[in-house]
């Protein structure tokens, strides 16, 4: 609903601009023809023109906001891009029209009948483009429309060449040579210049270029920050009309769901879509992660090293051991005493919250596990595994080979440990 606003609005002032443009030519074709300015009757050749190029654009806009179908599944967003081209097409025309024409009176001079109103019209069509190009920019931005943004430049041309007119009837009036001549073929290379540019990017656009590096980088922020992912590969950004289309390879844990996968997704996407409005679509590929380095977390009752027994208990353990494996080999190892095993209630909760997640950890290995502190790590895309044996350094063996089972309930119901606690 968004986009079909954003194309309404660009086709919106395409059509003012049309109108404006339309009424302009016409009256400096009149004023031209009766003043005998051959300057403003070019300058409404070249003022109806851009009423060509304006149509253009207002058809490119109008066209992409048809629906896809089933021939065109993407849409018709490069319509408007086409659009660009096309008008860019024409302000090179223009321009070379101009260079001819500036060229030719630098050594020939006319006689000016009706000079205030040749005059006039060069002063208001100066003044009627400014606020037109004015407000074609600052809607061109918001919709992220190229071809309103090359009306804008186009536009802004046609104020410098009013100026230019009406030196140049000045100038004839007075009859003062090489002015009007020199001045316009100056406009005219700067005409080229902004033909070219636009020109240049509506290629990119069709031809699927990235259309931005710093939105590039800017995803690429927001995608690190969403909670689950793991890494990411492959972002590819391109133009279809006022929009960036986007993918991407997202890397998350092996044991998602496909409703976790799906919610991490979604996140991602609506994050973007929050904070760079030119995107449109944005598709999310996720894929389990092949983690390189991983960091273990098992409950022991001593400090023995990798010899260290497990405990019977999670949340109850004397301490932990975090175990940071490199490519499936052992770097290194390190203890925290479990400070909170006195805690009447939620001892593992604790422990999980206080330390666990602050040590970036991306497994436990152990042998009971209740339900609150087994959600708990699932919830923060902690993998949970059953330990088989009662020594660290055999239960980090089993984990590297795939030998230890990956717990998808806990190994304790809902009140059983409150029942042991009694027991004990």
């Amino acid at each position: 609903m968004e986009s079909l606003n954003r194309l309404k609005e660009g086709q919106k002032i395409a059509k003012n601009a049309l109108l404006v443009n339309l009424i302009l030519s016409i009256l400096k074709g009149i004023i031209g023809f009766f003043s005998g300015s051959l300057a403003l009757i070019t300058d409404a050749v070249h003022t109806g023109s851009d009423s060509i190029t304006t149509f253009v654009s207002w058809l490119g806009l109008r066209i992409a906001e048809r629906k896809p179908t089933e021939k065109f599944h993407y849409g018709y967003y490069k319509a408007e891009n086409i659009a660009t081209l096309i008008i860019c097409i024409f302000i090179l025309f223009a321009g070379y029209e101009l260079i001819i024409e500036s060229y030719s009176k630098l050594s020939t001079l006319s006689v000016i009948q009706i000079p205030i109103w040749a005059l006039g019209i060069s002063l208001v069509s100066a003044l009627v483009n400014f606020l037109i190009a004015k407000y074609e920019k600052k809607i061109g931005k918001k919709i992220n429309s190229q071809s309103l943004m090359a009306i804008a430049d186009d536009t802004r041309i046609n104020i410098l060449i009013s100026l230019i007119v009406f030196v140049a009837i000045l100038s004839t009036y007075f009859q003062i040579p090489y002015i009007e001549g020199g001045v316009g073929i100056l406009i005219s290379l700067f005409i080229f210049k902004v033909g070219l540019e636009n020109g240049k990017n509506a290629i990119y656009s069709l031809m699927d270029v990235s259309p931005s590096k710093e939105i590039e980088e800017k995803i690429k922020k927001i995608i690190k920050k969403i909670p689950g992912v793991e890494s990411f590969e492959e972002l590819k950004l391109r133009r279809s009309g006022p929009f960036i289309l986007g993918d991407v390879k997202v890397k998350t844990k092996k044991f998602l769901n496909i409703t976790r996968a799906h919610e991490i997704s979604e996140n991602i996407e609506n994050e973007i879509k929050k904070k760079i409005s030119q995107i449109e679509s944005f598709n999310i590929h996720i894929e389990p992660s092949k983690e390189k380095r991983q960091k273990l977390v098992i409950p022991v009752d001593n400090k023995n090293g990798l010899k260290s027994r497990l405990s019977s208990h999670f949340g109850r353990a004397n301490y932990f051991i975090f175990i940071e494996l490199d490519r499936k080999k052992i770097k290194s190892h390190y203890f925290i005493k479990n400070k909170y095993k006195k805690k009447k209630v939620r001892a593992g909760l604790f422990f999980i919250g206080k330390i666990i997640l602050k040590e970036n950890a991306d497994s436990v290995i152990t042998k009971q596990i209740g339900p609150i502190s087994f959600h708990t790590l699932r919830d923060h895309l902690i993998d949970v595994y059953l330990a088989k044996k009662d020594i660290v350094e055999k239960n980090i063996d089993d984990f590297i080979n795939e030998k230890l089972k990956r717990l998808n309930e806990p190994t304790k119901k809902i009140g059983q440990e409150k029942v042991e606690r009694r027991i004990e």
